[in-house]
This record gives structure tokens, sequence and C-alpha cells, in this order.
């Protein structure tokens, strides 16, 4: 949740696109109704399509974009967690998160940017991280963030930042603020949830350089660069070249966010990229999985215009297991008893089978080649 000038940004965004959603949101049952709260389960749709490879003149390769997982005939029982994307930034996810948990505190800088608790954390062995602290903001649970980390790399992603979990001293973080005013380090005191002075929360490993990702020298969350990737994420409508990688990502995207329930991707400052622009970081994810069927209406709306999709990464949504999901929100909880409840592991699957349902009306309206058009 940004500050908000950005809020209203967005309202303006949605304001401007509302008529541009596609015909395909007429017909495409699994995302339609205005469920915003618990709801019931939407029951698996059945494939429409069978064999999804016959007659395809193959996906597009968004090559420097996210890693996507590989499309070879799945083991036995579709296990996804056999093959996991471990890898962020050239880098071993361990080789980036053995710092963070072991690191003690050397400089502390409170961020001023955003409505919700956070803080870039410099540690004694040279590492550096973002740190959400479990904070009285309800709408912000770093238990979420690690949640998003572990599905992204259950589907062979690679795109959400390494995150763990991690209880601070309290002492530790106040005595070694810099750069901060009164008013930033009041946050600490009347936002914070410690306990014996302690706080528990999520550390994400800091990427040094950020952009903000244009299409045609748009920005790619503004209402004219939403208008621009919509067009061509039509089923049918040309994929240039030169954006065949970003707009891969930016389909990627929009279906994890469907996928994890999070609201607050376009809401402002939330769609960052490499320096190069190149590659999309699917960043600040506490505010998701809330166990929805068919997800926020916002989320929903966003999903409803891409009508292209990856092909790797909807093979991974059929193959995906809730006994997968629950082995790998299981493991490294760090301070938290859980990362997701039952509810919200529930609403996981509940969001896949309903986002597979539009998938596969779009095939059957357009055909596999038009819809399933990136690697």
């Amino acid at each position: 949740m940004r500050l908000a000038t950005c809020v209203a940004a967005e309202i303006a965004v949605g304001a401007t696109l509302l008529a541009a959603v596609t015909s395909g949101a007429v017909w495409a049952v699994g995302l339609v109704g205005p469920d915003d709260g618990a709801g019931q389960a939407v029951a698996t749709a059945a494939p429409l399509v069978r064999e999804l490879d016959t007659g395809s003149t193959g996906p597009i390769a968004a090559a420097g974009g996210v890693a996507v997982a590989t499309t070879e005939t799945p083991p036995a029982g579709g296990d996804a967690q056999a093959r996991p994307a471990t890898v962020f930034a050239g880098k071993p996810d361990e080789e980036l998160l053995a710092p963070l948990r072991t690191g003690a505190i050397d400089r502390v800088k409170i961020g001023s940017c955003c409505t919700s608790l956070n803080m870039r954390i410099d540690f004694d062995n040279g590492a550096r991280a973002a740190f959400k602290p479990e904070q009285r903001n309800l709408g912000s649970k770093p238990r979420k963030e690690i949640a998003a980390y572990r599905i992204d790399r259950l589907l062979g992603l690679g795109a959400v930042p390494p995150s763990i979990g991690r209880r601070l001293s309290v002492a530790d973080l106040s005595s070694r603020v810099k750069g901060s005013g009164a008013e930033d380090m009041s946050r600490l005191e009347t936002e914070m949830i410690s306990r014996g002075g302690q706080v528990d929360g999520e550390l994400t490993w800091w990427i040094p350089d950020l952009s903000k990702p244009k299409i045609d020298g748009i920005l790619i969350d503004t209402a004219q660069g939403v208008g621009i990737w919509q067009r061509h994420l039509a089923a049918g409508a040309e994929t240039p070249a030169k954006h065949a990688a970003l707009l891969g990502q930016i389909s990627t995207v929009l279906l994890f966010d469907y996928l994890i329930n999070n609201l607050d991707r376009w809401s402002g400052g939330n769609v960052l990229a490499s320096s190069n622009g190149a590659v999309l970081y699917f960043m600040d994810n506490t505010m998701a999985f809330r166990p929805q069927p068919r997800a926020h209406s916002k989320v929903r709306s966003y999903l409803r215009r891409c009508q292209k999709f990856s092909r790797s990464l909807v093979t991974r949504l059929r193959e995906l297991r809730v006994e997968d999901v629950r082995e790998a929100l299981a493991r490294d909880l760090g301070p938290f008893p859980e990362l997701l409840t039952e509810q919200e592991i529930e609403g996981i699957m509940a969001r896949r089978d309903s986002a597979l349902q539009y998938v596969d009306q779009l095939v059957a309206r357009h055909g596999v080649d038009a819809v399933l058009v990136f690697d």
C-alpha cells in the first residue's frame, strides 16, 4: 500500500482503463463475479484443451526475462517441487541468504516512502537486506513475503527476491538507525510489534540497482503504459519482437499475482525492474494471499487485460499439487509458526483452478497458438 498520492494515481489508472477491458472478460466465467470475500472455493475446471502442443508453431522465448521452467514431460505424480528455480540475479538463493541469517546489524535506514514500516539493514558481513517487521499495519504481513518467494520458486520463476524470517533485537535496530528523522524513529515504537525486546520479521536480499520499466518509453504502470501492453497481450495481436521479453514477464506477473492474490502490484512504485529495465522483479508481496477464491476484483481486472501466457507456466500450474505448496511453506519458518494458514493455501489452489479455466476458455475461443505465446 502506497501513500495517498500513489493511491490517487492508481484510481485514475483504473478509471481510464475500465472501458478497455477485453471482451474475454465477459465470457471468462472463471474470473467473473464480485467475490471479494472469502466465498466458496471454485471447482476445478476440466481442461478444454487436452494436447496443447498439437499444431503449435512454437512459443516466443522471452530471452533476458524471468527464468521459466522446463517444458519437459513431468515425472509421474506431477512433482513440481523437484524442479524449482534456485537462482536469483545469477547467484544461488542460499548464497544470497546465508549472510542474512547470521549477520550482526551494523546500520539501519528507516524507509519513508511507504505506509507500511520497512527498513534497509546493512550487516557487519557486508550483506544488505530489506527488513519488514511485524507491525500494527494489518495490511502488511511479513510472513507473506516469504510465502510469495516460496511459491515463485515452486513454479520455477525466479523473479521474487530471496527472503527469510528472522528475529532481531529492538535495541540493536534502534541504536543503529542512521539518517532518519525523529518522526521515522518514532515509528519503531508506535508501529512495530515487539515481544520481550525482540521483533519478528522478514529479510529480503537487497537488489542493488532498480529501475522503473517502460514500454515504448512509457512507464508500464501508468494508464498509457498499461494500455500499450494490454493491446499487445490481446489474443491474436502481434507480439513485437523488441517487446517480447518484457511482455512475457508482464503476462507472468499478472498470472502470478492472481495466484497469490496480490492487490498491491499496480498501486504505484511496486512494478520494478533491473537497472537496464530488462528483468522484472516481483517485489512487495506482503498484502497478498487473502483467501478469496477468485481473487480481489482489482487483481481480476488486471489479469483480464491479458490473453497471452507462458506455455511452461501454465503447465506448471496444471502440475501444482496442494501437497507441493504445503511442503514448500512448511520448512525454514524462522520465527513464524506458519507462513500461510490452511485457508490461505486453499485460496491459492482455488485461484489456480479459476486461472486455468480462464486460460482454457481463451484457448477454446482463439486457439492454442494465439494464447500460449511465450515460452
